[in-house]
């Protein structure tokens, strides 16, 4: 697993040797970068349900400002902090082990302005919907915010949710990108 493009272009990520963590594919993250564009340039971002963190590091490689990294599994926080510092982006990071909703509810408390929300949970839990409500309710995200779930190819996402559109879908062999804004009401 390999950073695409930006200035880690080409360093090789570590991720578990076990296949507990699924990490999105280097082809999905080149895809998901080349939709956002130069628009990912000193944005801050989060990957929920980080694992690896190769999306958030993506992210930085190619000029986010600051990526926060959620995820609770302790061996991933360790791979995560790993990559962080053999790409030189440990100073534009915020690493957190707590699960999703906690997470969430923490940088809602610390009055995070994101402008992009990236999550890939595991696949077929209704994880992509629960989010998707949480964030929902909270004001983690900038007007025209965006929100960015991967998910399994037949599970079903919802479309409109308070506050979130969902504007845009792309699959990429057995998941789907599926792209929210955030509309002020």
């Amino acid at each position: 697993m390999r950073i695409v493009a930006g200035k880690n272009k080409g360093n090789v990520l570590k991720s578990p040797r076990d296949l507990s963590v699924r990490p999105t594919s280097e082809k999905v993250r080149e895809a998901l970068f080349d939709i956002l564009g130069t628009s990912i340039r000193e944005t801050c971002f989060l990957d929920l349900f980080a694992g690896t963190g190769a999306v958030g590091i993506e992210a930085l490689s190619r000029g986010a400002r600051k990526v926060i990294f959620i995820e609770k599994e302790l061996k991933c926080i360790k791979i995560i902090k790993e990559n962080l510092e053999k790409t030189g982006n440990s100073q534009n990071a915020a690493v957190y082990k707590i699960d999703f909703l906690s997470g969430l509810k923490l940088l809602a408390r610390k009055n995070y302005l994101l402008d992009y929300v990236f999550f890939d949970p595991p696949y077929n839990r209704g994880l992509v919907n629960i989010s998707l409500l949480e964030i929902s309710k909270l004001a983690i995200l900038r007007p025209n915010g965006l929100i960015i779930a991967q998910h399994y190819k037949k599970e079903k996402v919802m479309e409109n949710l308070n506050n979130l559109k969902l504007f845009k879908q792309k699959r990429y062999g057995e998941c789907y990108l599926s792209f929210y804004e955030y509309v002020n009401i």
